[in-house]
């Protein structure tokens, strides 16, 4: 089966059900909540490693400068990753908060 078309019967029986007005208004919801989630989990990851280490990513990055432990090191990869991650995803966010289907 193609992907579009287990998609389409997918979102055809929430529509169905009531649960969505149209599939374009189904798929949406769910696309934003799924990016929803993702950011709500980066910003935990951030808040962690801001209260684990009392300061922010900046002021982090420069106290380790020339002295980082291992610990350090995967702390700030992983915290950084985790910046980077958030961003994107608030990208991704705003650009389907924009897009109207074209039907």
């Amino acid at each position: 089966m193609k992907t579009e078309r287990i998609i389409s019967d997918l979102i055809k029986s929430l529509v169905d059900s009531g649960v969505y007005k149209d599939e374009y208004v189904a798929i949406k919801d769910i696309v934003v909540t799924h990016i929803e989630k993702k950011i709500e989990t980066y910003n935990k990851t951030i808040q962690a490693f801001q209260k684990k280490h009392g300061i922010d990513f900046e002021r982090f990055t420069s106290s380790i400068q020339n002295k980082a432990t291992p610990e350090s090191e995967d702390d700030w990869m992983e915290w950084k990753g985790a910046i980077e991650m958030k961003a994107a995803w608030d990208e991704a966010l705003k650009e389907v908060m924009e897009f109207e289907a074209k039907v």
